[in-house]
């Protein structure tokens, strides 16, 4: 029970550090927004830092390990540290400080839906039918590949012939944690439902409030009469 603990709350905390790594770049770049992209952090912060460990170890820069991944965050977390530059750093804490509320909202909600969806995946966690054996064999492979592309689990001494970007991001996930691939499976899958509920939250919340400040200015523009 404890070690089923352990590895739900290291994906957890996991996932937030890539989110508060990837939060300054939001911040900055999506400033017409009312949540400036909070919702959308750990996501943005996941295909980045993915994206940049698959780059460099498909051009043989980085090794497929996990000193190549603390590398690629690295990269990431510098990235957003530019872009904080010039008081972005004091603007940050200022609005968190100011929507302290929603924010919590926020995290409550995507810690709450990743629970529900891990609880619901333990009751059957068998990685059967479907795909499913597939794409644990995609992971296990990019796991144990030197480099990308992956090597086939399949055909020996031939590479996926298959795209498989969202699987280096499971695989990576899977590598920092250190949970076991089969476990890691059944956490991904609570993750891509706790992730898409909290960027579904972030698009009404975003809506409303851009619908809010139309209102509050249709509503304050002054009506000058006509003269006759």
């Amino acid at each position: 029970m404890l070690n089923n603990l352990f590895q739900f709350l290291s994906w957890y905390l996991l996932i937030s550090v890539i989110g508060l790594a990837a939060l300054p770049l939001t911040f900055r770049f999506l400033p017409r927004l009312a949540s400036r992209g909070y919702a959308f952090a750990r996501v943005l912060g996941l295909l980045l830092w993915g994206f940049i460990f698959w780059l460099l170890a498909s051009l043989g820069i980085l090794q497929n390990n996990l000193g190549g991944q603390i590398i690629a965050f690295l990269l990431l977390s510098c990235i957003s540290l530019w872009t904080s530059l010039k008081g972005g750093w004091q603007q940050l804490r200022e609005w968190l400080k100011a929507n302290f509320r929603n924010v919590l909202a926020m995290e409550l909600l995507f810690f709450g839906f990743f629970l529900f969806w891990t609880l619901i995946r333990g009751m059957n966690p068998d990685v059967a039918y479907t795909e499913k054996p597939m794409e644990l064999a995609f992971i296990n492979s990019i796991l144990k590949s030197p480099s990308f592309p992956p090597q086939d689990p399949w055909l020996s001494g031939y590479a996926i012939s298959y795209y498989y970007f969202g699987y280096v991001l499971i695989a990576m996930l899977t590598r920092a944690s250190g949970v076991a691939s089969a476990v890691a499976f059944n956490l991904s899958s609570a993750l891509w439902f706790a992730l898409t509920a909290l960027a579904a939250y972030g698009v009404v919340f975003d809506l409303l409030s851009a619908w809010r400040a139309h209102r509050g200015d249709v509503a304050g523009t002054p009506r000058f009469a006509t003269h006759r």
